[in-house]
């Protein structure tokens, strides 16, 4: 049997549903429009019937799987033999060539990329223009050669923080720990090509072994940086052969700034899962870029650049940006105490990943905009006229934004001691627990934690746990909900507290 993709994971769904199943339900879950569901329900109705089973709609409430449990079963057997027909927007397209031809290295036929994508060479060829565009602001260009094919060339770093960067788009921390963890995970299309790849156990073998290493460490490190962190070193591991082939005298990871040679425990301990589990050891012209690469996450302040006056220079143009936002919005933002201290971290973090082609992706840029459209704007018109001599993009703008919001938030002000676990990253923590706080005067967010820090947080010190992931707690111990917060999300979470307060969960 011949199914898309889409069908079954759509059948499988509802196979494990406790209840009706809406096509909202289903939008959300599988991260594609109502629209999308609605098209591909004759299909899915059809598989269905086809094993003597019927979808019932009469409800009214969603839609159900009825039918033997003898039908169910073979259902169910089936679709584990069941061979599946990817159905790939044309984005996860365009993603997936760029991914292919960066493992490839050499030139690869427009044919063969079709059969990998399941889809014609002409579709290919049309994808073509997309993907140069993507890779334009990478600093990688796309090459063909008649009867060869097609590859990227480029400089060393560059290729290998598109990389990452297109995983990171397309893998959320949730799932890709999941999948690590070998637990339960949504199956993905870009975790099926880090197996193709070859990446799977050297990152599995990096998760387990690195971990203990952060936790012995007291190391403050978010769910999507652990990810980054994670592809970045699996790369290193993949590349490690190729810089060596090159000889000592290459530096193909030669880097834009002077990263100190100076070592530490943490630095030592994964040079010692190098060695120990990969038997690798540093070649002379991997160092630099390894030490930035953990510099990156550990090992100093962020204040700490190559020169002092560079530090200097940039909390001063962090102090102007407040205040001339201050001035144009009439808030007083200065009067919020951690404001200028979060930007200058960040701002420093994402100076020094622009200048070595590291670019990150904000999923909530255009609710970002949408929230407060005036703010989004004053923002980004005062820091490119301050940081003038950067070429920021659009997606770190919003970020910039994000603390701005969290700052009217927390300043327009609490008693619910709540624990936030979130995997954003800091910026969409802030927003979490400001938007939290200014809906719910009662509650006091005490801690913000990643998702792999929750097993060593002792629970009992909170009243209530809000979580933007989902966790394997009862559900009266915590509630799921979006960085942002919506309408319905709020509505839950007064009828949760509502509910809480009354057993006298919070007050005598």
């Amino acid at each position: 049997m011949l199914i898309s993709d889409r069908s079954k994971e759509i059948i499988e769904y509802l196979m494990n549903a406790n209840g009706p199943v809406t096509v909202s339900d289903l939008a959300k879950e599988l991260q594609v429009t109502e629209r999308t569901i609605y098209r591909q329900m004759s299909e899915v109705s059809n598989i269905i019937e086809s094993f003597g089973l019927t979808l019932d709609h009469s409800s009214g409430k969603g839609m159900m799987i009825f039918g033997s449990l003898y039908n169910i079963k073979r259902l169910s057997s089936a679709f584990e033999e069941v061979k599946t027909e990817q159905n790939y927007s044309a984005r996860e397209r365009v993603d997936m060539i760029i991914l292919i031809l960066l493992n490839a290295d050499d030139y690869v036929k427009t044919q063969s990329l079709a059969i990998d994508l399941n889809t014609s060479s002409q579709t290919v060829r049309n994808d073509f223009s997309s993907v140069k565009e993507k890779i334009h602001t990478h600093n990688v260009k796309f090459e063909t050669k008649k009867s060869e094919g097609v590859r990227l060339t480029g400089k060393e770093i560059p290729k290998r923080h598109l990389f990452v960067n297109i995983l990171l788009q397309n893998i959320s921390p949730d799932n890709f720990f999941d999948w690590l963890k070998d637990e339960k995970y949504k199956q993905n299309p870009f975790i099926f090509l880090l197996d193709k790849f070859r990446c799977e156990k050297s990152l599995k073998i990096l998760y387990h072994e690195i971990q203990p290493v952060i936790h012995r460490h007291h190391l403050n490190i978010s769910d999507s940086e652990l990810q980054e962190f994670l592809l970045l070193i699996a790369v290193f591991i993949k590349r490690h052969s190729y810089i060596g082939g090159l000889g000592e005298q290459a530096d193909p990871l030669k880097l834009n700034i002077n990263v100190p040679d100076t070592e530490s425990d943490f630095q030592e301990d994964i040079l010692s899962i190098l060695d120990k589990k990969f038997d690798i050891i540093l070649y002379k012209n991997e160092k630099s870029y390894f030490r930035w690469m953990l510099s990156l996450y550990v090992g100093r302040t962020h204040y700490q650049l190559n020169h002092p006056a560079s530090a200097l220079q940039i909390l001063d143009n962090i102090s102007r940006l407040i205040g001339e936002i201050e001035t144009k919005l009439h808030f007083p933002f200065s009067k919020d105490k951690n404001l200028a201290e979060n930007l200058m971290l960040h701002v420093n973090m994402a100076l020094e990943r622009i200048q070595n082609g590291i670019s990150v992706s904000n999923p909530m840029l255009e609710e970002v905009y949408q929230s407060n459209p005036k703010l989004y704007e004053i923002v980004k018109q005062s820091f490119l006229d301050i940081f003038d001599s950067v070429n920021v993009p659009e997606d770190e703008i919003g970020y910039i934004v994000i603390y701005f919001i969290a700052s009217i938030d927390y300043l327009s002000q609490k008693s619910i001691s709540v624990l936030v676990v979130c995997s954003s990253g800091i910026g969409s923590s802030k927003m979490l627990r400001s938007r939290l706080e200014r809906e719910f005067t009662e509650i006091d967010v005490k801690k913000i934690i990643s998702l792999h820090k929750l097993h060593d947080e002792n629970l009992d010190n909170y009243d209530f746990i809000i979580s933007t992931v989902p966790l394997d707690l009862d559900e009266d111990k915590y509630l799921c909900v979006s960085p942002l917060l919506n309408e319905k999300e709020k509505q839950e979470t007064r009828k949760r507290l509502k509910n809480l307060n009354k057993k006298g969960d919070y007050y005598e």
